[in-house]
């Protein structure tokens, strides 16, 4: 089996969780024969370099600026893109691997599977495991992150979207499937859950002697690991007389948002009495061999975590014959045995942290050390290879039978179909019907109609749209054009875009439809491309793409499948050059002649998607919007579009009160959705997306305490 692992760690130069997950998985599956590739971002390297760590595990990392289209985007995004080119350009060299799996932190796969539901060559063939970590969606909920904040908030729908278009679904634990079940639809995914592979290879299954009461935080100091809660309970025990100390092993900089601020430095400063004291102790990181024998000196190890998927810390502690102390909130307790193996206590239970802490310190040696033995056996029980290994094996290879293409595509919400009385009226089969409303666009319409030429899908009939022109020249123009090309000219009097349009839509006779405006231009393989996959998907009405503006601008709009919330805040398509399944625009996407002043088209999309009409976007620049100083959206202005926004919520009140909670959520922590452009960038603390962190600079930032500090007053300062 030709195995591809999307990943932003690998060891070396990564460690944590996700890093121990993916050199573990890579040593399983080359010890049962198969080969693996390993697909890793690197900012401090300028061209992609390969290098092979573990024999048949190959490395490719890559410097996430190779596509000059990302540039568009903001970082996360960004990778995301950049991961799926780097993949393509490998299938490209070697062929389409049995199995792909991405993680589902930062939407690493997002494009990937974009690409892979929208049918690309290649990337349509490809089998997808999702194995799911640390989705920031939820944990930055729990950090106390403002997560309805761009660009992390875009962040979260790329994961929530990559889990929703893989075919297969893991979680190593059910913990965290019951903690995802509340914020996304997970029902009709069945997700799996197997272990985390572990090779124990920091003991040989000794029990290490450890000091009397060396009491140990081992983790991130960030609140979803509970160091708040846990330096709560202790100060109470602290300050009823209980005298051992806590040391902090690892910690490091994360950023608090509370109170913006490190948390490291608000704890020194919360707690200064108690760190006078000697109580509270800070051994900072350290590099795993030493951490190693650190650890083995502990008397008991806490991990206190108020929601965590499966922690690669309790893991390795088990392994080490330790004492373990963890909350109910987290995979772990899959694993852990309570009073056997380890020990379990509850936040719900104030006293809980403080009794279970007390029983461990009461107990002798002997008792520990079988305690010690208990929680290495679980380890070995739960994640050794051949038992992780037989489990996968078998989803894997259920997946690898399975070749037939889905005829529904996976949205990250779900909408029902609402039913419609509109028939097609007997459409020709494969006709695209392309309309084209105008009004004194005599200067431009015959770059339109040429790009028209170009197109490489042939099944077309182009009708034109007179909106009762008033200019000599543009009249003379449609005579001379319906002369030249194959199109149908219909003449109407002046009603505004959206009758024009209702009118040409009615006067199509093809069973696909778009409209294009009569200054714009496609570049070739837009329909082709968008009726193939209007063609392969059930729930799928209409397509859209990237946007390239010329004339008097040569900015880029990057869309986005539509979908609420956003959706409802500010438009994510380009909804004026679609390609639609006729019938389904007839019954719910006609435009709305009561929007006087322009948006008809993001009316249209909205009042589709609520009737569950649903859309996707290719990443691709395939719509040219030409940009006019006299055109008529220049002339919008804001007040136009306020008072459009408040027609169109009303129009759609049930929708809007369907997403209130999270529409508010977008405003306040954004601002008004009239100035929104680009979901993917945005001002956010060290989610490696502020324009402070770009390229080689994150390096140098993650390895520099002080410029990292520098860095996050520069960016309290600025977003205050």
């Amino acid at each position: 089996m030709n195995y591809w692992l999307l990943t932003t760690e690998f060891p070396p130069i990564h460690g944590g969780g996700i890093s121990t997950y993916c050199w573990h998985t890579s040593k399983m599956l080359v010890n049962k024969g198969h080969s693996v590739t390993v697909f890793v971002n690197d900012y401090s390297i300028s061209a992609i370099q390969r290098d092979t760590p573990i024999k048949n595990v190959e490395v490719i990392r890559f410097p996430p600026n190779q596509v000059s289209q990302g540039e568009i985007l903001g970082d996360d995004a960004r990778l995301s893109l950049e991961f799926a080119h780097t993949v393509e350009l490998e299938m490209e060299l070697k062929g389409v691997p049995d199995i792909l799996e991405t993680q589902d932190y930062k939407g690493i796969g997002f494009y990937t599977l974009q690409k892979k539901k929208l049918l690309y060559n290649n990337f349509k063939n490809l089998k997808v495991v999702m194995t799911m970590h640390a989705p920031s969606f939820l944990y930055f909920e729990y950090n106390q992150v403002p997560h309805y904040k761009f660009p992390d908030y875009w962040a979260g729908e790329m994961e929530k979207a990559s889990i929703r278009m893989s075919d297969l679904v893991v979680s190593p634990s059910q913990y965290l499937i019951d903690e995802l079940i509340p914020r996304m639809n997970l029902e009709d995914k069945n997700p799996i859950r197997i272990f985390n592979p572990y090779l124990n290879e920091w003991t040989s299954g000794d029990i290490p002697e450890f000091e009397e009461f060396d009491m140990v935080f081992f983790g991130k100091l960030t609140p979803q690991k509970g160091g708040l809660e846990m330096l709560s309970y202790l100060k109470n025990m602290w300050d009823n007389g209980f005298d051992k100390p806590i040391s902090i092993i690892g910690g490091g900089q994360h950023f608090f948002y509370p109170v913006q601020a490190d948390m490291i430095d608000y704890v020194k400063q919360k707690y200064k009495a108690y760190i006078n004291r000697g109580l509270i102790l800070f051994e900072g990181n350290m590099r795993p061999e030493l951490l190693k024998e650190r650890l083995k000196k502990a008397h008991v190890i806490i991990m206190p975590s108020i929601v965590d998927n499966l922690p690669y810390a309790v893991i390795e502690s088990m392994a080490m014959g330790k004492a373990v102390i963890t909350s109910s909130n987290g995979g772990h307790i899959e694993i852990v045995e309570h009073n056997k193996s380890g020990f379990i206590f509850k936040h719900s239970d104030k006293k809980s942290f403080e009794n279970t802490l007390k029983a461990i310190l009461s107990k002798s040696k002997k008792e520990l050390d079988l305690i010690g033995k208990q929680a290495q056996l679980a380890v070995e029980k739960t994640t050794n290879y051949d038992i992780v290994y037989s489990q996968k094996l078998v989803e894997l290879d259920k997946l690898i039978q399975n070749d037939a293409l889905s005829n529904t595509f996976d949205f990250i919400e779900t909408i029902e179909r609402k039913e419609h009385s509109v028939t097609n009226d007997n459409p020709e089969r494969g006709l695209l019907s392309i309309v084209i409303p105008y009004f004194n666009m005599g200067n431009y319409i015959e770059d339109t109609l040429n790009s028209l030429e170009k197109i490489s899908y042939n099944s077309i009939e182009i009708i034109v749209v007179n909106d009762g022109s008033s200019e000599e020249d543009s009249i003379q123009k449609l005579q001379e054009i319906e002369q030249k090309y194959n199109i149908t000219v219909y003449h109407k009097e002046n009603e505004g875009l959206s009758l024009t349009r209702n009118y040409g839509a009615d006067k199509a006779k093809g069973e696909f439809l778009a409209f294009l405006d009569a200054d714009d231009t496609v570049s070739p393989d837009y329909y082709s491309r968008a009726i193939e996959v209007l063609k392969q998907y059930e729930n799928v009405s209409f397509v859209g793409c990237w946007a390239q503006y010329f004339g008097e601008s040569k900015s880029t709009w990057p869309t986005f499948n539509p979908e609420p919330p956003y959706l409802l805040v500010h438009n994510m398509i380009n909804s004026s050059a679609l390609i639609y399944k006729k019938v389904d625009f007839l019954a719910f996407g006609k435009n709305d002649p009561a929007l006087i002043y322009g948006m008809e088209d993001y009316d249209s999309v909205i009042s589709m998607v609520k009737n569950g009409a649903r859309g996707v976007a290719f990443p691709e620049l395939w719509w040219q919007y030409r940009i006019r100083s006299n055109s008529m959206a220049q002339a919008f202005n804001k007040n136009k579009e306020l008072y459009l926004y408040s027609v169109i919520s009303e129009r759609h009140q049930p929708l809007f009160q369907a997403y209130g909670n999270k529409i508010s959520n977008l405003l306040n922590q954004n601002g008004p959705g009239i100035n929104y452009d680009n979901p993917t960038w945005g001002m956010t603390g060290f989610s490696n997306n502020h324009w402070l962190l770009k390229g080689k600079v994150i390096s140098v930032l993650k390895r520099n305490n002080t410029l990292r500090l520098i860095a996050k007053r520069m960016y309290r300062v600025l977003n205050k």
